[in-house]
């Protein structure tokens, strides 16, 4: 028998590819960088193996896949300020999330975003955000370790007060899903990409999140509790 609740504490979102249609820009500049510091030629899935990992590992791949002579530090400091100047006013909101955030702030149950970018590219796309907003960022910067450890859904969970049994995460990537999971979140995975995500019983997968509701959530986790 599964083991969540029905009861929502809280709402955890995942930023880039959940919230915000924003991994293409960290593409872009992860090309950008290997283009002038590096290996000219990229392989087609050299940025998807970058969707939903820390700062410094997509560093760490970028230096030793693709020749990239920039220290861990400058590069990912490039990547961030490449990414944020490839996001001015062109940030889109991925289907379906304003609206459960809408029905969580509706319904007075917290909100936090986790995501294992930096907090300077987190706090920009919250500000450009169309009426809502989070209670609590969690950031790369605010944990010292990542996605897929279960740390930074934790410390979301904990931040807000919430049982993290009792909070709903909304992702994209398979290390982020593993993360919330590992956290004991019940989890609703929606990629665009196609992400291959393994059954579990926490886990929801959906191919998108439009026209889903918090209560359709906490309506499957109670059958699945049943």
């Amino acid at each position: 028998m599964a083991t969540f609740s029905p009861q929502i504490q809280a709402v955890l979102c995942d930023m880039d590819g959940t919230l915000s249609d924003t991994e293409v820009f960290w593409q872009q500049a992860e090309r950008r960088i290997i283009a002038e510091y590096g290996d000219p030629t990229l392989r087609p899935e050299a940025t998807d193996q970058s969707i939903g990992i820390s700062m410094e590992a997509s560093a760490a791949l970028l230096r030793d896949q693709y020749g990239v002579t920039l220290e861990i530090g400058q590069l990912m400091q490039l990547a961030v300020d490449y990414a944020l100047e490839a996001m001015s006013g062109e940030i889109t909101w991925m289907p379906g999330i304003l609206s459960l955030l809408d029905e969580a702030e509706t319904a007075g149950i917290p909100r936090a975003l986790v995501t294992s970018s930096p907090g300077r590219v987190a706090r920009a796309i919250v500000a450009e955000l169309p009426g809502q907003t989070f209670d609590v960022i969690i950031s790369g910067d605010d944990v010292s370790s990542h996605k897929p450890e279960p740390a930074p859904y934790l410390h979301a969970a904990q931040a807000l007060g919430a049982d993290p049994r009792h909070c709903v995460a909304f992702e994209d990537s398979v290390p982020g899903v593993l993360s919330a999971l590992a956290a004991g979140c019940l989890v609703v995975g929606a990629s665009s990409i196609g992400a291959a995500f393994e059954a579990h019983e926490r886990l929801i997968v959906r191919p998108s999140l439009e026209g889903l509701s918090l209560r359709d959530i906490a309506d499957a986790a109670r059958t699945a509790g049943d």
